[in-house]
């Protein structure tokens, strides 16, 4: 085997030697790679003997680098790095040569701490070569490396590291920097504290300390464009170094080090050796330095909040070592360490937070009694301090101070786990934590938004099957705009409620709520969120009391699910009560119902003080009621099921807030529903609404017959309609009578209120019961009968041949009785059927007396009478709002003509007022109207419309044709232009319905020909063009002339001379601004 070695090495030689030897005489770039290229096919053991010779060339290269160029330098450093790498230097001289060559080789010549202006590529060959000289030092190297002697080159090479960390751009290069410190400390491995070199390296980083200690703090604390692994290994190397120094083991042993040292050789020699560089490890000086370390701790601690984990992990680790090794030099910094690692025991990542905790369990169990008192006893203090200056942070800090702060609180909270009800038995702890709660999340009332109206319709807002959130409106607060501070707020909060008294949180918040009326949005979302927080347990919180019991921790942090109840039937009581329920939230708001002027009951005397708040009040107002709506919902969540029992002491308040016309009120509302079909296992909201009809319906009914006190009992009855089936409109039925006769009653009063109720029960029918798919059932069944019959009566079934025959035949009998030729054949036949269709009118009148509408055909019949009277009101809203409801109404009874035409004949003289109403939105909404009814009645009313609307309609037409054609882009925002758009986009379609003449169509065409010149509202015309295409559906001949008449491109040419020429009165009219068809 030593021969074979032997073999090796003496092959490798003479591979090398040439090589080296010119290498010697010319030291070139060529060269260098060559032996680069050559070394990695020699054998480690090879390198082993041969490496003074491969290393003596190199060194003569390095040892003039101003002669040489930094390539050709740079090159010469990764070949001696490739030697390095794979031998171990046993010789002292070989390795202090190699450690001055290669310090001189980046080091300025003018500042000699300083990094020399050299490519960063050179540097960082250089630092990663000293690395690997570092570590190929055999065990005397390293003990030579650490004695006084040598300690004037180890600090040259500590401030050029140093200085190369500070000053250089490149990433990898302080990184590198930061290694190498790392190596030469002796602290690079994770077991570095067992290093038998440690004592060593302890005795002379003491004397480099402060330099150190101050120079890494800067980069950790510099850019943060430097990027997370400058900082984490910058972090590590503060950590350790110090740990190394100012280490406990350390203390005893490098005093007496230094006790050995001095007393060995003569004053003389001792400044020659480097000894008088030694620092003294005194008391005094550990007391002085860790004061010096304790400012430095407080500005590095800062970092916590660093958004990268791997930096927070590393600041984690950074406690761990200062606590643990410098655990009595540096007790000064341990509040402050432990305040770090409490502020990450709830991080997100898990590794941070579990070495977090684990660092504090162990500081526990290594510092303190097994019942981890005095631990408990820093915590309370520690968090009574911090709540004592939260409030201050929030007014004056940053968003990134204030979350670290609130992580900081979140961590004490977690450790006390359990203990947390025993802090708040402390009067001082109590209100002291309210108080500063209160003041971190007040509110920002002055968005305008909190009170923007509902603007939805009723069929749009109804969800049947299941229900969906309304996007929950961010809340916005004086102090912070950072989301993440808000979430760290409820985070305490449901601390709180998980392992707090709630019965004392809640009884105490309250008491806060009664007292203090500015701070009443904030009491309540806290209370809102302490009860969530009663939903968490502590088994699944591994982060909580990690010093305590695993027994304890689960029997202290469960509630008593009736004291939760018996807390949320408190809060629901208090949310709802009137006091805080009935706040207004318009600026000018009546203390009672609006116009109750007159009322039923003469021993009512109704108020009518109209009171103005300011703009704040009543965004204040408005959240508030959001808050207690989302506490309502937080309850549901909270108790499940359970909530049944408080389900009706508040389901009419959430029903009457749902109707609110302040769009924030109304969805918070539906979210609280919402919340409380998920709570409470219901599948959507109708399905809750008809679960619990006779508690509503009862309420409905006792507060409509005192309408005077609760003016908002219509409006409770439309919202339930809108979110209910047609399963409710059974129960529903007295109620709705009830507001028919209501309605009678309050005919001026009440009107525009009852009539938003009526006109949500039509919008609602026609969405229960659709017209075409009843019509369609109707028809698929007289089918069936017909069919049917058919089938029985083999007869009917006959050949088309046949059915020809007896048509010509029935035709013939028929032009014969009709000229009097008559014989008894034929009398016997007419009177035979004269006596059947007798009989069958009798049947149909007994059929006609047995008939039974429907409930929602009865319900619409009534409603459209009630339209008969507020068709002409004063109010055009009122008008408006009654035209929809005909609307709704004649889609509800589309198929049912029975009922639908008397209604239309009874309605229809007011109705056709409206086309010359003065307000054109009106007339606009009855133009809607007509065309519906068009579709349903069909040629029912084709000499009402040509007598009564045709007239209006044209002259509209006529007159506004010549406005808008001189008119600009402004005109389409106008009235008058929505209605002209709304008569040409359905007269052409309503033609077609009704079947009107050709004399009334003419007319028509004429009024909309204008319409269709390039000079009009491009929306005109295109309604023109859509209206005159249907016109020719009806009557193409007539069209074609008029719309020749007004523009013809090329004249007609007779078939033969006999016939005229025909000329058209728009024959050579090319110049007109006529729209293309």
């Amino acid at each position: 085997m030593a021969q074979g070695r032997s073999q090796q090495t003496q092959q490798a030689f003479q591979v090398l030697q040439p090589l080296c030897v010119s290498l010697i005489k010319e030291p070139t770039l060529e060269n260098v790679q060559m032996l680069r290229r050559l070394l990695e096919g020699v054998a480690p053991d090879a390198r082993q003997q041969l490496y003074q010779y491969i290393l003596f060339p190199l060194r003569l290269i390095l040892r003039e680098p101003q002669k040489r160029s930094q390539e050709l330098c740079e090159q010469t450093v990764l070949c001696m790095c490739d030697v390095l790498k794979h031998c171990t230097i046993s010789e002292w001289d070989m390795f202090s040569d190699l450690f001055s060559v290669l310090s001189i080789l980046i080091s300025c010549r003018t500042n000699v701490g300083k990094v020399a202006e050299l490519s960063e590529e050179l540097k960082l060959a250089v630092v990663n070569c000293l690395i690997a000289l570092i570590q190929s030092a055999n065990e005397q190297i390293n003990r030579r490396l650490y004695q006084p002697s040598f300690l004037p080159a180890l600090g040259h090479l500590v401030s050029l590291l140093l200085s190369a960390a500070e000053q250089e751009k490149m990433r990898e290069l302080k990184v590198q920097a930061m290694e190498c410190l790392l190596h030469l400390a002796q602290c690079s491995d994770e077991g570095w504290q067992k290093n038998p070199y440690s004592s060593e390296a302890r005795v002379a980083f003491t004397s480099f300390l402060p330099g150190i200690a101050m120079a890494i703090c800067k980069v950790i604390l510099g850019d943060t464009k430097q990027g997370q692994n400058v900082t984490v290994v910058t972090i590590q190397l503060w950590s350790r170094l110090v740990s190394l120094v100012m280490s406990e083991d350390g203390k005893h042993k490098s005093q007496s080090d230094t006790r050995t040292t001095h007393q060995s050789p003569r004053p003389d020699t001792s400044r020659a050796n480097g000894e008088s560089l030694l620092i003294k490890r005194t008391p005094e000086w550990v007391e002085s330095t860790a004061k010096k370390l304790n400012i430095l701790i407080g500005q590095i601690v800062d970092m916590v909040t660093n958004p990268h984990w791997k930096v927070r992990m590393a600041m984690a680790q950074f406690a761990k070592d200062l606590i643990f090794e410098c655990k009595c030099s540096l007790t000064d910094s341990t509040p402050k360490l432990l305040e770090l690692l409490v502020s990450l025991v709830g991080d997100e990542y898990s590794q941070v937070a579990t070495l977090s905790q684990e660092t504090l369990k162990e500081f526990s169990q290594h510092h303190l009694d097994g019942e981890a008192k005095q631990l408990v006893e820093l915590l309370e203090d520690n968090l009574y301090s911090l709540m004592t200056v939260l409030p201050r942070l929030v007014r004056a800090a940053d968003d990134t101070k204030k979350l670290s702060t609130l992580n900081l609180v979140i961590g004490y909270l977690k450790l006390l786990g359990p203990r947390i009800t025993t802090l708040l038995y402390s009067a001082a702890h109590l209100k002291r934590l309210s108080l500063a709660l209160i003041q971190v999340v007040e509110f920002d009332t002055r968005d305008v938004k909190i009170l923007e109206d509902v603007h939805l319709n009723a069929d749009t807002t109804s969800r049947l099957e299941a229900f969906q959130y309304y996007k929950t409106r961010r809340k916005y607060f004086k102090h912070f705009t950072d989301e993440a501070v808000y979430e760290g707020f409820v985070k305490i909060c449901h601390l709180l409620g998980q392992y707090g008294n709630i019965t004392l949180l809640v009884n105490h918040f309250l008491d806060l709520f009664h007292t203090s009326s500015p701070h009443r949005k904030q009491v309540v979302l806290i209370l809102n969120e302490i009860v969530l927080g009663t939903l968490e347990t502590g088994l699944s919180d591994s982060t909580v009391a990690s010093w305590e019991s695993s027994r304890e921790s689960d029997n202290e942090h469960l509630h008593d699910s009736e004291e939760i109840e018996t807390s949320i039937r408190l809060l629901v009581q208090e949310y709802t009560s009137d006091d805080n329920w009935q706040l207004p939230t318009n600026i000018d708001q009546s203390e009672c119902s609006e116009s109750s002027q007159v009322s039923s009951n003469w021993m009512i005397t109704p108020r009518q003080q109209i009171e103005s708040f300011s703009l704040a009040t009543v965004n204040s107002n408005a959240l508030l009621i959001c808050l207690l709506l989302e506490g309502i919902g937080a309850f549901a969540q909270v108790l499940g099921a359970g909530f049944n029992g408080i389900l009706m002491e508040c389901l009419y308040p959430v029903l009457e807030k749902l109707a609110d016309e302040k769009a924030i009120i109304s969805q918070s509302a539906y979210n609280t529903l919402a919340d409380i079909c998920s709570g409470c296992a219901y599948s959507s909201i109708p399905d809750l609404l008809c679960d619990n009809a006779d508690y509503l319906v009862d309420t409905i009914s006792l507060k409509l017959r005192h309408l005077d006190f609760n003016p908002k009992a219509p409006l409770v009855l439309k919202v339930t309609l809108q979110h209910s089936n047609s399963n409710m409109l059974p129960l529903l039925e007295d109620t709705i009578n009830e507001i028919l006769i209501t309605l009678d009653q309050y005919y001026g009063d009440r009107a525009a209120a009852f009539m938003k109720v009526l006109h949500v029960l039509v919008i609602s029918i026609v969405r229960w019961f659709p017209a075409e798919q009843e019509y369609k059932t109707q028809s698929s069944s007289a089918l069936t009968s017909i069919s049917d019959n058919n089938s029985l009566n083999p007869s009917v079934n006959s050949h088309p041949s046949q059915d020809i025959k007896a048509f010509f035949l029935e035709y013939h009998r028929n032009k014969r009785i009709a000229a009097g030729d008559m014989d008894d054949a034929d009398i016997d036949d007419a009177g035979g059927d004269g006596d059947h269709v007798v009989g069958q009118d009798e049947d149909q009148d007994d059929v006609d007396e047995k008939k039974v509408l429907p409930i929602h055909v009865q319900a619409v019949q009534q409603v459209l009478e009630r339209c008969l009277h507020f068709v002409s009101s004063k109010d055009p809203r009122l008008r408006l709002l009654v035209l929809d409801v005909i609307q709704n109404g004649v889609i509800a009874l589309a198929y049912r003509k029975e009922e639908l035409l008397p209604i239309i004949h009874k309605l229809w003289p007011g109705f056709v007022q409206r086309f010359s109403d003065s307000e054109l939105l009106v007339t606009c909404k009855a133009c809607e109207t007509l065309f519906v009814m068009g579709e349903t009645c069909c040629d029912f009313i084709r000499r009402r419309v040509a007598k009564d609307v045709w007239p209006k309609t044209i002259k509209f037409l006529t007159t506004q044709a010549k406005i808008s054609i001189k008119t600009g882009p402004s005109y389409k925002h106008t009235a008058a232009h929505k209605l002209q758009k709304t008569i040409l986009g359905g007269i052409g379609r309503l033609c077609k319905q009704v079947d009107i003449g050709e004399s009334e169509l003419c007319d028509m065409l004429t009024a909309c020909l204008p319409y269709l010149s390039a000079r009009q509202p491009e929306v005109l015309q295109k309604a023109a063009v859509e209206s005159v295409c249907a016109f020719m559906s009806v009557e193409p001949d007539s069209v074609w002339l008029a719309l020749n008449d007004l523009y013809c491109p090329s004249s007609l040419s007779p078939p033969h001379q006999v016939f005229p020429e025909i000329k058209f009165a728009g024959s050579g009219s090319e110049g007109m601004n006529i729209l293309p068809m």
